[in-house]
């Protein structure tokens, strides 16, 4: 187990480190290197960069490009100066891109290399090292500090409101279990538009330990020289199945996904890997309940500084990791009930104090009278070695209301009547899919997650008798 580092900071983060660590490599970009104290001093050059472009305390940011060393120079100092930071997902189309920006009363944009800008009210910005001046916004760690919006799988994506001591209580609580010391490294290998990246960031901050971006030269090359890394388990199983996994200084991994298969998690282990995995979310500043990975289909113990309760079959939490709320043009609104809990809509019981999820109220549906949950039936295919993601939706039927229909990404082509086969014993009759179609392109997402309202749209829009 980790050591409990406190989140109750009394200035920011980097200065702290700057102050006490100011020699000490804390960022890493390619052959690029910068220690606290430069990290410090890049901070406040970017600030007085923003400021003299006009932006000012309260407005909104937004950054829109993939994983760099300017995304994180937008963010750090976007903080510094009072703004509100929120990284866009650089594959959004333009119209919802116009949307979302619109959707936060954004004043000022800034577009990553390569990136087609949007024209519109607000003002395009430059990253500007400028001359170092004192800033005058002072530390208040519980004003809001960032937006980032949900995957938006099952509708419009909201932009959650986070203070920079929900991200700390956030990070705080899970290194307390899974160590990240001031000697380690976190590559930044997820988007910093999706809460799984941004908490890199604050888990870094809070540490004092060192982050990597990562490079052109891949996720192997990325990995050489880190001791922490955030993947799935296909990523995994890559550098495993390649015998690249002994000659990396890889400690620890979280692990994300639904299905991950144990012989995986052993192997991982005899290369001195240990495999971390939980249950989160984006309103919850990401983990919520963690564990080593053990076989066992819970998905953890509840985390410091977070609460979570079981009411009517789903899941509530709340504590210091909790967001502010949802942001909207007319300010903040709040996503607890009368006794501050976050409804999450996930269905989940606790069996030994362990949380198990069964999926979310608002993808079950009914067929032939049974309740039907997608989540259950992706878990059972997911085990399949060539089926690398899957959706399950629902589709009209007369006989039955509903039927499933699972869309797959699989490794090799699969003759789809071996897996009614492949799902006997672990799967009821009525929840076999009715359909197998394999994925198209263009519904794979441009962010972490697949949209289950996409897929569903496209389902329904096949024939019939298909």
């Amino acid at each position: 187990m980790g050591k409990l580092i406190s989140p109750l900071f009394t200035t920011w983060p980097w200065i702290k480190w700057g102050e006490e660590r100011g020699l000490e490599i804390a960022l890493r970009d390619g052959i690029n290197v910068w220690t606290w104290s430069e990290v410090l001093t890049q901070i406040n050059r970017y600030a007085n960069g923003l400021l003299q472009q006009g932006v000012k305390r309260d407005d909104v940011v937004v950054g829109v490009g993939k994983n760099s060393i300017e995304l994180i120079w937008l963010q750090l100092a976007s903080i510094r100066i009072g703004a509100h930071f929120s990284a866009i997902n650089p594959k959004t189309p333009m119209n919802q891109l116009h949307q979302l920006v619109t959707s936060i009363s954004a004043k000022h944009i800034w577009f990553g290399e390569g990136q087609e800008s949007i024209s519109g009210t607000w003002h395009h910005l430059q990253l500007i090292n400028a001359d170092y001046g004192v800033i005058a916004t002072t530390w208040q760690p519980t004003r809001l500090a960032t937006l980032t919006f949900t995957s938006g799988s099952t509708g419009l994506p909201k932009a959650v409101a986070h203070s920079a001591s929900n991200h700390l209580h956030s990070a705080s609580g899970l290194l307390s279990w899974m160590p990240f010391d001031t000697s380690d490294s976190w590559l930044l290998s997820l988007p910093l538009f999706h809460i799984s990246g941004l908490a890199i960031v604050w888990r870094w901050l809070l540490s004092g330990a060192t982050l990597v971006l990562p490079t052109e030269e891949g996720l192997l090359n990325d990995l050489s020289g880190v001791t922490h890394a955030s993947l799935v388990p296909t990523q995994l199983q890559r550098i495993l199945a390649n015998g690249d996994a002994s000659r990396l200084a890889l400690k620890r991994i979280l692990l994300g996904g639904s299905v991950i298969p144990t012989e995986l998690t052993d192997e991982a282990k005899e290369n001195g890997i240990e495999c971390w995995l939980g249950y989160g979310m984006t309103e919850m500043s990401s983990t919520v309940t963690a564990k080593l990975a053990d076989g066992l289909s819970g998905v953890g113990h509840v985390l410091p500084y977070r609460e979570l309760r079981i009411e009517k079959g789903e899941v509530l939490v709340r504590g210091e990791a909790l967001a502010l709320g949802y942001y909207r043009s007319a300010g903040i609104m709040s996503i607890t009930n009368e006794d501050g809990w976050y409804q999450s809509n996930d269905l989940g019981h606790v069996e030994g104090a362990e949380l198990h999820i069964q999926g979310r109220a608002d993808n079950m549906f009914i067929s032939g009278g049974e309740n039907i949950h997608p989540e259950k039936i992706e878990k059972a295919l997911l085990v399949h070695a060539d089926i690398e993601q899957v959706i399950v939706v629902d589709m009209p039927d007369e006989e039955f209301g509903q039927r499933p229909v699972a869309v797959i990404k699989s490794v090799n082509i699969i003759d789809c009547s071996t897996l009614t086969d492949f799902l006997q014993g672990k799967l009821t009759s009525f929840e076999h899919p009715a359909r197998y179609e394999n994925m198209p392109e263009d519904l794979l997402g441009t962010g972490i997650k697949i949209s289950r309202q996409k897929v569903k749209e496209w389902v329904h829009s096949l024939p019939l008798s298909k």
